[in-house]
């Protein structure tokens, strides 16, 4: 099941077939939910920054990352910060009462956005976290299809299989491209030069200059592994804890 929705998910990203009829069709409705969840992942952390804003989507159709963006209402504020801060301590509380054994990532999470709220650097989160968030979803989506807990069916545990994948494979393979692709990396920096997009990985180079586009695109790229194994990982602890309890 598991190596069926990755190798539907595989071909629904790699060029040479996500244009073939049927899986054109796949490929862009998993698309539309990677951009979803790419300006998504922008919009929680603008919030959780200070910054209220919402996720836009303006384009259905394409096979870049460009199809949508993030929209920023007004500027940072105090006032938005202080309630994500005590959004972040409400949910500390709720995950100690509801899942202790995650309360003490969840307290290390609060404490870095807390710090780095301070610095220029929360700037480096915002953009990372469009392709961030959407590896993350992935990642929730892969644990679910491991874990196959929550599923109601097995279609539905194999839906959760395949919009992980391909949400975790789609992210590698667009950084894959960028960091080491010349042609592409040639197309990336026109669409930056044009003013046809920003590029969060260009964006971050502009703020972090010591750092590169190829090597931001290698950590998204171990980021991804990283995901993928550590989903597994943490459905089979929690697997092994239910069967103690």
């Amino acid at each position: 099941m598991m190596l069926s929705a990755a190798g539907l998910a595989a071909v629904a990203i790699l060029p040479a077939t996500r244009g073939i009829f049927p899986i054109s069709a796949i490929a862009v409705a998993a698309h539309i939910a990677d951009t979803l969840f790419h300006e998504m992942g922008h919009t929680v952390f603008f919030w959780l920054f200070g910054q209220p804003a919402i996720p836009m989507i303006f384009t259905m159709y394409g096979a870049d990352q460009a199809g949508g963006m993030s929209m920023p209402l007004l500027g940072r504020s105090w006032f938005t910060q202080i309630v994500a801060f005590g959004a972040l301590a409400y949910g500390c509380w709720r995950v100690r009462r509801d899942w202790p054994s995650l309360f003490i990532p969840a307290v290390l999470f609060s404490l870095i956005i807390g710090v780095l709220a301070f610095t220029r650097y929360y700037e480096v989160v915002i953009l990372f976290m469009g392709h961030g968030g959407a590896i993350a979803m992935g990642g929730f989506f892969l644990f679910r299809a491991w874990l196959g807990r929550d599923a109601r069916n097995a279609y539905e545990r194999w839906l959760n299989a395949f919009f992980g994948f391909f949400l975790v494979l789609n992210n590698f393979y667009f950084s894959y491209d960028i960091g080491f692709n010349l042609e592409a990396q040639s197309d990336y920096n026109e669409r930056v030069a044009f003013g046809i997009s920003h590029n969060d990985f260009y964006a971050i180079t502009e703020i972090i200059y010591s750092w590169t586009v190829k090597g931001i695109a290698a950590f998204t790229m171990a980021y991804c592994i990283a995901v993928i194994v550590g989903s597994f990982l943490l459905a089979a602890c929690w697997a092994q804890s239910e069967a103690y309890e």
